[in-house]
């Protein structure tokens, strides 16, 4: 996890659209849990036939009765300051008193509901003596309450004293009370205010009431899904924008990596990581912008209302989340190791998808299709076994979750119906009692915090896959992160010079080199090359020639020895002003899907068109160019495709030409073409390589014409310095090598 949230940090700097999609969330889950919350009050309406009129009373004449009862517990704080703190005869007098008072109320009470339950109950309207029964039952609850409201105040303080009898909290109490009046008489006064709106405005039918509380959910659910949409275009927003940056970067620390790097881990891999990668990475992205926040959002938003209503409910059907947790955190785990798995072999696909394309010559040459179709069968078949077992456990977390988040409801369910139907506070265990409720709960109650419960299930549902989504994110960060955390081998140094363009010499002294892993290519190869002069590198295939070419611009760096050009060593100049200087043809020209012209001005991108046309009619390309459909603006295809070997050669070679370079290398620059375009190819060298430093790698002997030098190389050595002459002359190897050249020739 710790490299994808490294990959996160990159959408820091869209932080405020991350934010407003936040707040968007933040609305979206609270409209949610008001539309949940809304089964209240048609519980009332459906079991009571509430309307607003009614509920504004009732809050009212709760209120009111808060008001008094707060009233009567400052009289008693009041009553126990005047006679002292300390627990007296008057303190404990009074005492027994209201404890009488209580017991008095609570059997007066107990005798008129007993009488009120046993009258019988008349058809129609309720008589006069009934509404007038009804009343005083009011009435003395009314003075029930506020008899116990004294006694527990007593109590209280009874308690405070035993505890720590030298405090004296009666003043920090009476401030308490003080708040909780003024926060009644603030609501209170809210409620009266609104009363005569409520009675003018809304109706007061129970259906119409019913119609209103329909239109009021509507309206809701309708602008959540306005902020929904905001919500998921902002997160698309930041997850695209932050994909942006990661694969700019990770491209740019791609490109930055030696030529070693790029051997070792194969192109098809690399595509693997930015295409297939990228693309859990970003699915991982848009879960957690989206998902990981909203959900949440939503199960705080009924939780918080659910908490409110019954905290001791609420905790007790929370008592299964750990192992919810447990759960998703094991097959988390277990996921992320089949998709690492999974994104190996999707690499290994494109391995085969890119040698079978590239070599697809070679593959109906050698009529082996059959076994292509055979390695590509048996690679998908294992992708395809690997996939699913991924979507298996996928398929597993989520009934699994469902089904905790499903026990997790039918637990409050139980309980809340147990105190419900018995009427009682407390759940009875056998061992112990448990207190679940601070007063009886009515069915409607129950049913409210049972709507609450339900409606944390179902973002526990849509949270059930996300810990595998982030897991596959997360083994696919890990993969980019292994690349783009990779350093290069051959890097400028910290307080790397400039070098000048080149006009004295290149010197090669005692150079040693070997590939990663390999004996040493190259044994103690020294060499002094002046400014101006035309080095022939010949030799057997693999004696080093390209090696020692490739050490030039510094693609590796030398095991021991030093290489210098004009008296710097190439590891304390800097790598842009020594490449600037070098121009090379391969053998396996490399030409982009672009233009002719733009394919020529990849040397120099600040040549306009008339240094381009120059440069091509000093490779003896202007002519075929012209001879295209559409000049020098015609596309070519990728590779340079409808285009032959010389032609392709002498576009390169233009491309050199217009770099300017100090330095010109070229690799078997004739090998691929016939003899008229090697004859043109040869011309247009010969021209440009004046004033200027050139090692030409060939293995074709009549290309040696116009070289100041040959070096013969053999076994990562060099065998022979000298011209021609003096090596047919001195050279048993060169002479076999001219025999070979002439040899062919005639035949």
């Amino acid at each position: 996890m710790k490299n994808f949230f490294r990959l996160v940090r990159f959408s820091w700097p869209y932080r405020l659209r991350f934010g407003l999609s936040l707040g968007c969330a933040t609305l979206v889950a609270m409209l949610y849990a008001g539309d949940i919350a809304t089964v209240y009050p048609l519980l009332k309406i459906l079991f009571y036939n509430e309307n607003c009129q009614k509920w504004l009373a009732q809050e009212i004449t709760r209120y009111e009765t808060e008001i008094r009862k707060i009233d009567t517990r400052i009289a008693e704080v009041d009553f126990i300051a005047k006679v002292g703190a300390a627990p007296g005869p008057a303190l404990k007098e009074h005492f027994r008193g209201v404890h009488l008072l209580k017991e008095a109320r609570q059997a007066a009470l107990l005798e008129l509901e007993r009488r009120f339950d046993q009258e019988p109950a008349l058809l129609g309207q309720p008589n006069q003596n009934e509404v007038r029964d009804q009343a005083e039952l009011d009435r003395r609850r009314l003075d029930l309450q506020i008899a116990e409201a004294s006694l527990n105040e007593l109590k209280w303080f009874s308690d405070e004293y035993n505890k720590a009898p030298k405090n004296n909290p009666l003043d920090a109490r009476g401030r308490a009370h003080q708040k909780e009046k003024a926060t009644a008489n603030n609501w209170l006064s809210w409620y009266r205010w609104a009363q005569p709106q409520v009675n003018r405005y809304l109706p007061h039918n129970g259906f119409q009431t019913l119609l209103l509380l329909l239109g009021v959910v509507m309206a809701g659910v309708a602008l959540k899904g306005v902020f929904l949409f905001l919500q998921e275009v902002l997160v698309a927003d930041v997850n695209q924008l932050t994909l942006f940056s990661i694969r700019n970067h990770f491209y740019r620390r791609t490109m930055a990596l030696d030529l070693s790097s790029f051997g070792d881990q194969g192109t098809s891999e690399l595509i693997s990581r930015f295409t297939n990668d990228m693309d859990s990475v970003a699915m991982g992205l848009n879960t957690l912008f989206s998902k990981v926040i909203r959900e949440p959002l939503r199960i705080v938003s009924c939780l918080g209302i659910a908490l409110w209503l019954n905290w001791r409910l609420t905790f007790l059907a929370l008592i299964l989340v750990p192992v919810s947790a447990l759960t998703a955190k094991r097959a988390g785990q277990i996921m992320k190791r089949a998709v690492r798995r999974s994104l190996e072999s999707m690499s290994n696909i494109y391995k085969i998808l890119q040698e079978t394309f590239q070599g697809i010559v070679v593959v109906k040459a050698y009529t082996n299709e059959r076994r292509e179709r055979r390695r590509f069968y048996l690679e998908t078949k294992s992708l395809y076994k690997k996939s699913v077992k991924v979507a298996k456990i996928d398929a597993l977390s989520d009934p699994v979750l469902e089904m905790l988040a499903l026990s997790t409801v039918s637990i409050a369910l139980l309980a809340g119906s147990y105190l419900v139907l018995n009427r009682v506070i407390y759940l009875e265990l056998g061992f112990m009692r448990l207190q679940l409720a601070s007063k009886p709960m009515a069915i409607e109650d129950l049913l409210y915090i049972y709507a609450m419960l339900a409606g944390i299930s179902d973002p526990v549902r849509k949270l059930a896959n996300v810990h595998s989504r982030i897991q596959r994110a997360a083994a696919a960060s890990d993969r980019i992160c292994a690349l783009m955390d990779r350093r290069p081998q051959v890097a400028d140094r910290p307080k790397a010079v400039r070098l000048g363009r080149h006009c004295h010499a290149i010197e090669f002294d005692q150079v040693v080199f070997g590939y990663q892993g390999r004996e040493s290519v190259l044994r103690g190869i020294s060499l002094n090359v002046r400014h101006g002069e035309t080095i022939a590198l010949v030799g057997p295939n693999g004696c080093g020639k390209s090696t020692l070419m490739n050490l030039l611009p510094r693609f590796w760096d030398v095991d021991s020895g030093a290489l210098r050009i004009d008296g710097h060593d190439l590891r304390d100049v800097s790598l842009r002003s020594l490449r600037s200087q070098i121009g090379m043809v391969i053998q396996d020209t490399i030409l982009f899907e672009d233009s002719i012209a733009g394919n020529i001005a990849y040397g120099n991108r600040h040549a306009d068109r008339s240094a381009v046309i120059a440069s091509a009619k000093k490779a003896f390309a202007h002519q075929f160019i012209m001879n295209l459909p559409e000049g020098y603006d015609t596309i070519i295809g990728e590779r340079g495709l409808g285009l032959s070997g010389g032609q392709r050669q002498r576009i390169a070679l233009a491309r050199v030409m217009l770099r300017d370079p100090a330095i010109l290398i070229l690799d078997e620059a004739t090998s691929a073409v016939d003899i008229q375009d090697e004859a043109l190819i040869r011309k247009a060298i010969e021209e440009f390589a004046r004033d200027r430093t050139t090692f030409l790698i060939t293995h074709s002997l009549g290309s040696l014409q116009f070289a100041d030098r040959i070096v013969l190389m053999n076994n990562g050595q060099i065998e022979a310095v000298g011209t021609e002459s003096e090596l047919r002359r001195n050279s048993s190897l060169y002479r076999r090598l001219h025999e070979i050249h002439f040899q062919r020739d005639t035949a």
